[in-house]
């Protein structure tokens, strides 16, 4: 293999054309690399974007599911609270009959997670990261209100058919009533909250996967607690 021994420079105008000629190859290559690197991040981002939106926006599916069962959940406070007076006072109340449970919101974080932990979520704008930071911390705050809440309204459901109540089960409800009240207030405030930081990243919610839950469970009834009466027939009984 034959071998070009660099030729040594005759003058400075062409030691400084090698010069040039070296700086912008390299500058060029580095330049292609961080076109390429761009590019790249670039698609890596679009790409946990759209996930972490799409985990948004089925977040506030099922928020607004929620959202729509609200007034049943304060009825059915306010029933039990009116049968809890009744009860102090030694006056009739209808049974409780069927208190059931609040609704549950199936919201994840996983995405937004995977993809903070992956430093993919960095690549987001300033603003991006600081809407969907607090977005989360939101649905995180609801989380822990409506595990709270479950297990309030569990232990309030039972006053179902109990047609007498000593003093010491009323007030032991009427503390229940007082946490089922705080958490729902908790609750609230989140889907408040969730509605302003939707807003700011311009999502709406949508769930791909309708099949979880039936279209007619979209349609809300507050039926009332009270089926019979203790002492005197419920409004409207026969």
């Amino acid at each position: 293999m034959e071998i070009h021994k660099p030729r040594p420079w005759h003058s400075f105008r062409e030691f400084l054309k090698e010069y040039v000629i070296i700086v912008v190859g390299v500058l060029t290559a580095l330049g292609a690399e961080q076109v390429a690197t761009g590019l790249h991040e670039r698609k890596i981002a679009d790409e946990a974007r759209e996930s972490v939106r799409a985990e948004v926006r089925e977040n506030l599916w099922w928020l607004e599911r929620r959202e729509r069962r609200e007034p049943c959940a304060r009825q059915t406070l306010a029933e039990i609270a009116d049968v809890l007076d009744s009860a102090r006072h030694g006056r009739p109340y209808p049974v409780p009959r069927d208190i059931g449970l609040v609704y549950h919101a199936k919201l994840t974080s996983l995405r937004w997670e995977a993809n903070a932990q992956a430093g993919r979520a960095s690549l987001f704008t300033p603003q991006e990261q600081q809407s969907l930071g607090n977005m989360y911390y939101t649905t995180d705050q609801y989380r822990r209100a409506q595990d709270v809440e479950e297990e309030v309204w569990s232990k309030l459901a039972a006053i179902d058919g109990l047609e007498r109540l000593t003093p010491r089960e009323i007030d032991d409800f009427a503390i229940l009533l007082s946490q089922a009240r705080y958490q729902l207030e908790n609750v609230e405030l989140s889907l408040r909250r969730a509605h302003q930081w939707a807003a700011a990243l311009r999502l709406k919610a949508d769930n791909p996967d309708v099949r979880e839950v039936p279209t007619s469970a979209v349609d809300v009834t507050c039926p009332s607690i009270g089926a019979t009466s203790n002492g005197a027939p419920s409004p409207g009984a026969h």
